[in-house]
């Protein structure tokens, strides 16, 4: 049980673990604390647009996988087989060294696959229509360099 100025450095967010020494601890001050969320969410909100830039065949064989995707749907292949499956070659995938892969570079591009495959399952569109709406995302993150 905490004493009462423990408790009281608790309710100020200065609470330290007991054997903690004083000169280890770094007390933030809010305006810290916010300029240091503030940054996250900047590099949260940039990262996919750094991290997803594509060469334009790269985006044809994304959309080429999503149409099929939704074939195999059309052909009876559940929601969770297909993902688990996925998911699974994805975890494979990270296993190679990044010039090696196939579009799946990093967290972001696995995120977009796996979000259009949910697409797929959700709105039961058109295979064309899906892959449409695959390269009209992945277009915007095209490498004009590639």
């Amino acid at each position: 049980m905490p004493d009462g100025a423990e408790l009281e450095l608790y309710k100020r967010g200065r609470a330290v673990k007991r054997g903690t020494k004083r000169s280890n601890v770094i007390a933030m001050k809010p305006a810290s604390l916010g300029l240091l969320l503030w940054a996250a969410l900047l590099l949260a909100t940039a990262m996919p647009v750094i991290a997803s830039r594509h060469a334009s065949a790269e985006c044809q064989e994304g959309g080429a996988f999503i149409r099929n995707a939704t074939i195999s749907r059309e052909n009876g292949l559940p929601k969770d087989a297909f993902l688990n499956h996925l998911i699974a070659d994805l975890s494979v995938i990270r296993g190679l060294p990044e010039e090696m892969r196939w579009f799946a570079k990093d967290e972001a591009d696995e995120s977009l696959l796996v979000r259009h495959v949910e697409r797929v399952y959700e709105y039961r569109m058109a295979p064309k229509d899906n892959e449409e709406a695959f390269l009209a995302e992945c277009g915007r993150g095209i490498d004009q360099n590639q």
